[in-house]
């Protein structure tokens, strides 16, 4: 089948139930299972943004701004016909004596001050995932494991994996040292069970950037402790290529 719809993945990502040809194609798609990934992400943000909620009420100018803005839709606006049908004097851009009282934009209450965080909450996860994700990070848990990342044949390090205690859950960051090179195809980051009979995809990393990807607990206890940058391409297949580029095993 095609990618599964933007609403399909969004349905996946809040945990609605889907089609079982969409749930099987998500996961063996290593593209709609990366975008999945970051809507969970997004997800968990907003309903626990942490410490990013430090948000703060807007100040005098920007109230008066906004207040200016609705003032000018509500002056121009027509008005209807009178009683006998004749239409008001085209050339007036504002009624001379308004019928109805105008309401005037006030200062926030409590709720409206919650509603404007919420707008910015939503603002600034759009800004944060075009940059990388930039304001998602470690919290109190801090840094659980990390891994140098070494080529299989040299074992020359050329990058890191990092375990972290996120806001819920674990991250699982990813770094190169230099830009891998992809050819024509993709990077995908795997990680790979200890029995190295087993393994499962958690993303697509972009070459030259650092990638965090959201991974389980039960995940890490179950053995799945070898983290693997391979070379994938574009062929509908979704087992690993077998062209691993980097690769180490977090410690116990």
């Amino acid at each position: 089948m095609s990618h599964p719809s933007d609403d399909e993945l969004a349905d996946l990502a809040l945990g609605e139930p889907a089609a079982a040809d969409v749930s099987a194609h998500v996961a063996q798609c290593a593209t709609c299972s990366s975008a999945v990934a970051d809507l969970r992400r997004t997800v968990r943000l907003v309903s626990n943004p942490g410490p990013y909620a430090g948000w703060q009420a807007p100040d005098d100018a920007v109230w008066a701004k906004v207040a200016a803005q609705l003032d000018t839709a509500e002056d121009a606006i027509p008005e209807a016909p009178d009683a006998s049908g004749t239409a008001p004097d085209a050339s007036r851009t504002a009624p001379a004596a308004p019928s109805a009282p105008v309401i005037r934009l006030e200062r926030p209450g409590r709720r409206r001050t919650a509603a404007w965080a919420a707008a910015l909450v939503a603002a600034s996860l759009v800004v944060g995932l075009l940059t990388g994700r930039a304001i998602w990070g470690t919290t109190e848990g801090g840094q659980v494991a990390q891994v140098a990342l070494a080529t299989l044949d040299t074992r020359r390090t050329e990058g890191e994996a990092t375990l972290v205690r996120a806001a819920s859950g674990l991250d699982l960051q990813v770094s190169t040292d230099t830009a891998l090179d992809a050819g024509d195809g993709y990077l995908e980051v795997w990680l790979i069970n200890a029995d190295g009979k087993r393994m499962v995809s958690v993303g697509v990393l972009r070459p030259g950037e650092p990638g965090s990807f959201p991974v389980t607990q039960a995940l890490i206890d179950q053995g799945y402790v070898v983290v693997d940058i391979s070379k994938e391409q574009f062929d509908d297949k979704p087992a690993h290529s077998g062209d691993s580029l980097l690769r180490g095993q977090l410690p116990a």
